[in-house]
């Protein structure tokens, strides 16, 4: 028998973000009383010291889901990346201050697009970017403990050797995890891959690590788990 080493990534989305108070779309937002609740709910399924590293997000929606994780000492340790802030392109900035019928009118002309449109516009060059950044820094924190990317011809095939961590957990946010999704599972990535994959409020997603031809590769093993709640209204998008 021989013992073969597993990484476990679980990704959780924020809780529900308190984006219109008073009818004013607000940058940078806290959470909603539900959001809290959610927050509370979801950490209370993992134990003291169960995670070796958790790395969050800086925005207060992020912050605030990881207050209750805090307090409960679930990571042995914390780190804050800037890098994992939610995409946020010039014309979804022009949008703070704004009114709800004006947001919705926003969005539903920005989802009715052809892919091409969206692709080639605004939002497509922006999301590329967005996309490239968060897998850089990714890839150099990984490389930091020992997690390096081989290849990524037929899947993303991963050298443990040196691994310093077992489990890690990411509190982000939808788009953030989108491209965070996209590349442990080695899938494309497009404009519009945030609303693909659509993980629920503080719901977890989680990543095991299989090993196979010649490294390790990652797995879906979970997908917007949110067994934690107690009813359907506390299961928000």
């Amino acid at each position: 028998f021989s013992y073969c080493f597993c990484m476990e990534i679980v990704l959780i989305r924020h809780g529900q973000p308190e984006w219109m108070p008073n009818n004013i779309y607000t940058k940078n937002p806290g959470l909603t009383s539900l959001g809290k609740l959610q927050s509370e709910k979801s950490a209370s399924v993992f134990k003291e010291n169960s995670i070796d590293e958790l790395w969050v997000s800086p925005l207060n929606r992020a912050q605030e889901t990881f207050a209750p994780f805090e307090k409960k000492n679930i990571a042995k340790s914390v780190h804050v990346y800037e890098w994992l802030q939610e995409m946020q392109d010039d014309e979804e900035e022009a949008l703070y201050g704004k009114g709800s019928e004006e947001i919705m009118a926003f969005f539903a002309k920005r989802n009715s697009q052809s892919f091409e449109e969206w692709s080639e516009g605004n939002h497509g060059k922006y999301m590329e970017q967005f996309s490239k950044n968060i897998v850089s820094n990714l890839e150099s924190e990984l490389n930091n403990r020992g997690i390096v990317s081989l290849d990524a011809k037929y899947d993303r095939r991963f050298d443990f050797s040196n691994s310093a961590i077992e489990k890690l957990m990411i509190i982000s946010h939808a788009g953030t995890m989108s491209v965070l999704l996209s590349y442990f599972l080695n899938m494309p990535l497009y404009a519009w891959t945030w609303r693909k994959f659509l993980p629920r409020h503080t719901g977890h997603t989680t990543l095991k690590s299989t090993q196979i031809s010649g490294g390790h590769f990652f797995r879906l093993k979970e997908f917007n788990n949110v067994s934690f709640t107690d009813s359907d209204e506390e299961q928000t998008y």
